[in-house]
């Protein structure tokens, strides 16, 4: 069953792909985060939400609001119906059109391309470098999923590096983002680009600390690294 049908047949919870493949289907961030209301408002009892609620809750005028909505209808992500209503005209919006789209996408993916047997895909390997990146920072952002794709769609980040920095960033105890993304560009510009090379540093380094007596926040640090990734 298709996530549209799934959607028809009664299952309101987004689907994870469409997380996934938000760079491919929104044209950005502010965009995707108003098709949420609009879906909010498709799928719940909540009545209509108005542009100026959506811009009161997002920090942005209605003016935005209002041009985000006729991107996403121009890019068919939304939909617009009118109804006579006790003979008044109402506007009913549809927000399931994006979901259509990722369909399209996720269908076109299987056909082009298949998992090698017993290696995980690139969307497995995001998903779980997903789950892991939430573990450690709470929910992510539309921001930080929309950078995070950007790191590894266009920047030809290795998910392993990524996840690689977010053990640094864990074992430094600064779990945030943007920390995430300092470790990576110095790892850049040291000319480390692998996982591979990111061990052989951590060894050199803890050849060093050998004849240094372990700090607690040393320890600390690898208590919390050891917790998150049960002992990797």
């Amino acid at each position: 069953m298709s996530f549209f049908e799934q959607y028809r047949s009664g299952n309101l919870v987004l689907p994870n792909a469409l997380f996934f493949h938000f760079k491919d289907i929104f044209p950005s961030a502010d965009d995707f985060l108003v098709w949420q209301f609009l879906y909010l408002q498709t799928t719940t009892q909540i009545g209509e939400v108005a542009s100026s609620q959506i811009a009161q809750a997002t920090g942005k005028t209605p003016t935005e609001v209002n041009k985000s909505i006729t991107t996403l209808t121009e890019a068919g992500l939304l939909d617009f119906t009118t109804i006579k209503v006790n003979n008044e005209i109402e506007m009913v919006v549809d927000a399931s059109p994006a979901l259509a789209v990722l369909d399209k996408l996720v269908s076109n993916e299987k056909i082009t391309s298949g998992p090698v047997v017993g290696q995980p895909t690139n969307t497995q390997l995001i998903k779980q470098l997903t789950d892991e990146l939430e573990q450690a920072l709470g929910i992510l952002n539309p921001m930080v999923i929309e950078d995070l794709n950007k790191e590894i769609q266009e920047e030809h980040t290795d998910p392993e590096l990524i996840r690689e920095a977010l053990k640094e960033a864990v074992f430094n105890r600064k779990t945030n983002w943007n920390y995430i993304k300092g470790v990576l560009r110095n790892w850049k510009l040291s000319g480390i680009t692998t996982k591979i090379q990111v061990e052989e540093r951590r060894l050199k380094h803890q050849g060093k600390k050998q004849h240094h007596q372990v700090s607690d926040d040393f320890k600390t640090g690898m208590d919390a690294a050891r917790q998150l990734w049960g002992g990797q």
